[in-house]
């Protein structure tokens, strides 16, 4: 059992670990499964929340033991929470409202390219309080003809 507090909050993960077949999980490659149990209790509201997560892997126990699979998990939900605030925040992708999958998948690829000029813009800013999201939509905001570039493939025209 693996126990962490912060963020207001005490967190208890532990996982159990089983061999398992492709054949026994309907699932090509897999040789383990994982059960991650956790519970968080909330300091300030003293509320408790349980959840429970499954993991299949094709690890074998020699390259990831309990240890190892529990540290993927939290690097996996890292790299997701990072990801997903970005595009919820300063994107609003939680709010849109586009249902139509083609739609859907282009206005998605569109939202992650301007992540990707923000980043890479916001490496290029002197004072860290010029990186930020709002000033750099508010900059390209007044440059629509540079965002044009960008979307067409002109930007080497720059």
């Amino acid at each position: 059992m693996e126990v962490e507090e912060g963020h207001g909050r005490i967190e208890w993960r532990a996982i159990k670990v089983i061999t398992v077949t492709a054949s026994e999980m309907g699932f090509p490659y897999a040789v383990q499964l994982a059960r991650l149990d956790r519970i968080r209790y909330h300091k300030k509201s003293g509320k408790q929340e349980v959840q429970t997560v499954w993991v299949i892997t094709s690890l074998d126990a020699k390259r990831a033991d309990a240890a190892r699979l529990l540290e993927l998990v939290r690097q996996y939900w890292s790299i997701e929470n990072g990801l997903h605030y970005r595009l919820d925040v300063s994107a609003n992708e939680d709010k849109c409202r586009i249902r139509h999958p083609v739609s859907a998948t282009v206005y998605g690829i569109l939202r992650r390219a301007v992540v990707g000029e923000y980043r890479a813009w916001a490496r290029c800013q002197r004072k860290k309080r010029d990186r930020t999201m709002p000033t750099f939509k508010e900059i390209m905001g007044r440059r629509t003809n540079l965002a044009i570039r960008y979307v067409t493939g002109m930007a080497s025209a720059l």
